[in-house]
């Protein structure tokens, strides 16, 4: 299988990372295609709740792509997760060519994120940590805000892409993974384990509240030692022009995010 990842990305491929723990999960299925006895392609299936499953990890060997092997392998694993009595699937790509695939096999899309970066900036206004017990009062904030729809109402990354509610923001803050400021009104989740750059899955908010919260971001990442920030917000995001008025700017060459959902048949 890691033979698979090997050009993938120009062999900066996630999954020879997490491969190891993924084979020892006992909660997901791991399965793989083969032609003549040869691993050609192989998936994952992971349930984030008792009714929906995560698609992820689909790879198919570059000799065998444009052959039909990866409908094949999603048509199964839908079949799979029907089957595991899951209501819906959910996934998330960087690869705008599989977007095809997915739309043909009766997905919606959930929301296509962009990369916006800023360098890190010395300061001392760091963003104020948000603890597990203003979950609610922040989610009601949240789904007022014209970014909860922007975002298909879920937080989109690549160990996710679970549902924008309360028990949510409640994990996460727990987690240490939220950020907030103008008492509430200016929201960020934050990714564990981030790379060379703090990173956001979702920013919400606007104005002079959410552009503090933006600031402090950077102040954040050169505390840590991150080069700087780099924020996935929908095409288009509402606020995007106060992205633009504390430095940010939108990336050529980063990779994007498309996150989509499929109702599964019993």
């Amino acid at each position: 299988m890691l033979e698979i990842t090997a050009r993938v990305w120009e062999g900066t491929d996630y999954l020879p990372h997490v491969l190891d723990r993924w084979l020892a999960d006992p909660n997901a299925t791991l399965e793989v295609a083969e032609l003549d006895g040869v691993v050609v392609g192989f998936q994952r299936l992971r349930p984030i709740t008792q009714r929906i499953v995560l698609y992820e990890g689909l790879r198919v060997a570059e000799e065998h792509r444009r052959r039909g092997v990866a409908r094949a392998m999603l048509r199964h694993a839908l079949e799979e997760g029907s089957g595991q009595g899951f209501g819906e699937m959910r996934l998330i790509t960087g690869n705008p060519a599989a977007c095809g695939l997915f739309d043909a096999e009766g997905f919606h899309r959930l929301v296509h994120c962009q990369v916006w970066l800023a360098g890190r900036v010395e300061g001392v206004d760091l963003p104020r940590l948000v603890a597990a017990d203003e979950a609610a009062a922040l989610f009601a904030r949240l789904r007022a805000d014209p970014a909860y729809d922007a975002y298909g109402r879920v937080n989109a990354h690549w160990q996710d892409v679970s549902d924008l509610d309360e028990e949510l923001l409640g994990r996460l803050a727990e987690e240490g993974l939220v950020r907030a400021s103008g008492g509430g009104r200016a929201l960020a989740l934050l990714e564990p384990r981030p790379h060379n750059r703090l990173a956001a899955s979702l920013v919400a908010g606007s104005g002079a509240a959410l552009q503090d919260l933006l600031m402090g971001l950077r102040f954040e990442a050169d505390s840590q030692g991150y080069e700087g920030v780099r924020l996935f917000a929908p095409v288009p995001h509402p606020a995007s022009d106060d992205f633009a008025e504390v430095g940010y700017h939108l990336a050529d060459g980063q990779v994007q995010r498309y996150a989509y959902a499929r109702e599964l048949t019993g």
